[in-house]
This record gives C-alpha cells, structure tokens and sequence, in this order.
C-alpha cells in the first residue's frame, strides 16, 4: 500500500525535525553541564581555599607537630561550617608523611587521591572528578563527586595536606531536571511546527497537486478542463501553467479533429449523395431509352388497340361487352405505364411563377374530394395561417401533392385519418403528409424513392411516382423525406425555399 505525498513529507520532516530538535537539546544540555561543573568547580575551590586559610599558621616553625595540632584543632573548630556546605560529603586532614590526623567517615570503595603535599605549589589546588557525563536518554546510577587537596603552609614551609570531597549528585539532578524539560520543549515544540508545517503543506504542496490530480483524471476521462491553481510554491504554479497549455493544445486539436471529421462526413455525404445521384442518372438513362422505344414502338399500334376496342364496345353486349370492357382496362394500364415511363425520362420544365404551396395543397385535398378519392378519408388541416411564396411549375408541385395524398390513401386501405401540416423557417416551408396506415419499416424507407421500388401490390403501382415527385422536388431547389415507424404510420415532408414569408396573426 503506497503512502501519500503529505504523509510522506510530514514523516521525513518530523524525523529531521526530530533529530534537529535533539541534538540542539543535547548540545545545550552539554553546555549547560559544563557551566555548571565549572561553577561547581569554583565553588569549591573557594570553599577549601578559606578552610585552608583558617587552619594554617602565621609563622613559619620547624615543629610540624605543633602545626598539626593547631591544625586539627582548627579543623574540629570548622567542622560546624563545613556541615553547613550541603555538597561536602567527607573531608580530613593529613601529615606530610600522608598520615589520617582527622577525618569524617567515607566510602573506602571511593577512596581520597594519593598526594604528596610537597610536590604542590603554595596555593595550587590538586582536583580530581569523578563524574558520568551526561548521555541523552540515560540516568547515572554512580556516585559523581570533586576531591580537591590543598597543602597547608606555615610561612614558607608546608606541613600538612588538606582534603575535601563535594558530591555532585545536585549537578546530577539538575542536568536530568533539564533534560526532561528540554524533551518536553522538543516534544511540544516539535507538535506545533508538525501542526503549522502540516498545514503550510496542505495548502502550497497537497492541495495544487490534488488539483492537478483531479484535472489529470478528468483529462483522461477526455474532459478538458483547465486547473486554477492560487496557492503554492512558484515549481507548482509553472506545473499548472504547463497543464493548462497541454488542455489548451488538446482542445484546439480535438477541436480540429473534429472540424477534420465533421469535413469528411460532409464529404462522404456528398459522395454518398452523387453515387445516388449517379444511380438515377443511370436509371434514367434506361427508362428513357427504354421509354422512348416503347413510346415509338407501341405507342401507335397500342392507339389503334385501344380505338378498336371502344368501337367493338359500343356493338356488343352482354358477356362479349364485359370482356371488351376488360380488354381495354388492360390496353389503358399499359398505355398509363408508358406515359408514367415517358414522364419520368422527360426534362423538367422550367416554366415557373409564384404561388402559396399552402393553398395549393388544399386545392388537391378539394379536387380529389370532388373525385370521389377521399370518400371514406378525414383529413386534419393543421397547416399554419402564413404565407410563403414559392417559385416553381404550379402543376408540377400539384402532382407531388396528389401522389402524397393518394399514396397516403392507399397505405390506410382507402380509409382514415391524413394529417396536413406546415413548420416555417426563416427562408423555407416544410410541408408534411401523415397517414395512419401500417407504416413502414426503416430498411424499406430508405428506398422508396428509388425508381421501380413499390410497395403495393402486382398492377397497383410502378414504383415511378415518388421517384417523380423527387426529381420535381430537386429540380426547384427544395428536399422531400419520409419517416416512419412500422405499425404507426408514416410521414412524407416536402421542404421548398420561399421567395418571401410573412407571418399572419
């Protein structure tokens, strides 16, 4: 398990805090104790240097004995004051031959030092410390004590030797007293900074780099978000700044991807647009080489069919007239298919004038009304009331419109509901056909403009009309579709540019 930046950080410097703390605290402690020893030290020396004072004679003697004496005497005359002194543990008073005159009882296991009075100069003072040094985190169990000797003198002679033991357990004492409370200003002392560095860095490191986290994150998830980074060291400014030039330079390259892709889509739909385009041409081609052979072929002979059977029809009867009646309901259809063949394969005409495509759709609603198509058939004006002028062959959008119509007719077997309504934009019309019939599925919507496609049944239909009404619609500029959902119907929209539009209230 990984751990985090802030409590990486926060560890390393609390060791180096630690360790820096410590070490401070010990080398004050050392200096401490080395100021206090030499206090201790001068202490000392003072105390045996006035002992001293007070136990030599004024006048030189060669009796040593009578020295001694005086001395001792002087020495049990100042005991009271040297039992005063807190840290004198032990004292006594030798000959020059080293001999114990008078002394206080001691530990013999920390015997006085050997020293001969007469190899010490008149005033010097012979030290020896027995002293365990302070060590941090460990206490002294032994006995820390300063043995000083001091010769005494008598005039110019000395005769005897004076020795005084100050134990150091105060100093002992004092330096472990300071040393708790030097770990006790490092331990309080190092959780404060700990609590002021953990929040120096969780605002200048933690924070800008989880931001910078959270933005990388939501760059890989593909979301360009730039960071704003208002705190933190100078290193992870210039580290946003870098991020936020790599999201700037993504965006402007997805930005161009898109623009690479949305250019290609664009093209592939041109493409996919000539290829059909080049598909009817093609099909045109051949209905209309087909179509004007039919048209010089058949046509006169299927005339002359037709004319001799409206003849024959008016001098028969009974089941004769009925199959010539047939006869030429046949000759018809077949002349229908070539003038549907000859119709498509022809230019369209540019014979063009202004009209409203509203009004001319309700005139092949009423004309075919008239004619009996729309018997059983309800149809639901919901064309908005407003005006758009458009530029084409009136009769030519008339036959788009009544091919709509039927068509939707025969999808709900000559009975229902059409709906006829309009949505205006700007600079274009877009006139809907909806019929409440079966629908369509999508594979077949995709081709019902294409030229001998159908969906009625054998001798309904050609598969030419709606190819027709495309081609009269492309002609002028304007686009149709058709939508549907099988089982709910379908819908044929006609969109054609408006010369002008005026909204009517």
């Amino acid at each position: 398990m990984r751990t985090g930046l802030r409590t990486e950080i926060i560890l390393s410097i609390s060791l180096l805090l630690a360790a820096a703390l410590l070490f401070a605290g010990f080398l004050l402690l050392k200096l401490t104790e080395r100021n206090l020893l030499d206090q201790q030290r001068v202490h000392a020396a003072e105390v045996i240097q006035l002992v001293a004072a007070g136990l030599e004679a004024p006048n030189s003697s060669t009796d040593n004995v009578l020295n001694i004496n005086l001395a001792v005497s002087g020495l049990n005359r100042l005991q009271t004051v040297l039992s005063k002194q807190a840290d004198v543990v032990a004292w006594r008073l030798l000959d020059m031959s080293l001999q114990v005159l008078s002394s206080t009882a001691y530990d013999t296991t920390s015997p006085f030092p050997s020293v001969s009075p007469s190899l010490l100069e008149r005033d010097e003072i012979y030290e020896q410390l027995n002293y365990d040094s302070f060590r941090m985190f460990r206490s002294s169990n032994g006995e820390n004590f300063l043995d000083l000797s001091m010769p005494l003198w008598a005039g110019v002679d000395a005769y005897g030797l004076l020795q005084i033991r100050f134990s150091l357990a105060d100093l002992q004492e004092r330096i472990q007293g300071a040393q708790r409370l030097v770990l006790g200003y490092v331990v309080i002392y190092g959780l404060v900074l700990a609590a002021f560095g953990m929040y120096l860095l969780n605002r200048n490191v933690v924070k800008p780099v989880r931001q910078l986290h959270q933005a990388t994150t939501a760059l890989a998830a593909g979301t360009l978000t730039s960071v704003n980074v208002r705190s933190g060291p100078g290193e992870i400014h210039e580290l946003a700044d870098s991020f936020n030039q790599m999201v700037q330079a993504l965006a402007a390259s997805r930005a161009e991807t898109e623009t690479h892709i949305e250019t290609l889509e664009q093209t592939n739909a041109a493409l996919q647009r000539a290829r059909d385009d080049l598909v009817r041409s093609e099909k045109l081609a051949t209905v209309g080489h087909l179509a004007a052979g039919m048209a010089h072929e058949i046509g006169n002979p299927l005339g002359a069919v037709i004319g001799y059977l409206n003849m024959l029809k008016e001098d028969v009867s009974g089941h004769d007239r009925d199959l010539v009646e047939r006869s030429l309901a046949e000759a018809e259809r077949i002349d229908r298919l070539v003038r549907e063949l000859l119709e498509y394969s022809s230019p369209i005409d540019r014979q063009t004038e202004s009209f409203c495509p509203v009004s001319l759709l309700r005139e092949a609603v009423e004309m075919l009304r008239h004619q009996g198509q729309f018997d059983d058939v309800q149809v639901d004006d919901i064309c908005a009331d407003a005006s758009c002028q458009v530029s084409m062959d009136r009769s030519q959008l008339m036959q788009v419109f009544i091919n709509l119509l039927l068509n939707a007719r025969d999808a709900m077997q000559g009975q229902g509901h059409i709906t006829l309504a309009t949505e205006l934009t700007a600079d274009s019309i877009s006139i809907s056909v909806t019929d409440k019939g079966e629908g369509i599925d999508a594979e077949t919507v995709s081709k019902v403009f294409e030229p001998f496609f159908t969906t009625k049944d054998p001798g309904k239909g050609y598969g030419l009309g709606l190819a027709v009404c495309q081609r009269i619609v492309d002609a002028n500029g304007g686009s149709i579709a058709a939508s549907s959902t099988s089982g709910q119907g379908a819908c044929f929209t006609v969109s054609l540019p408006c010369l002008q539009t005026e909204n009517k209230e």
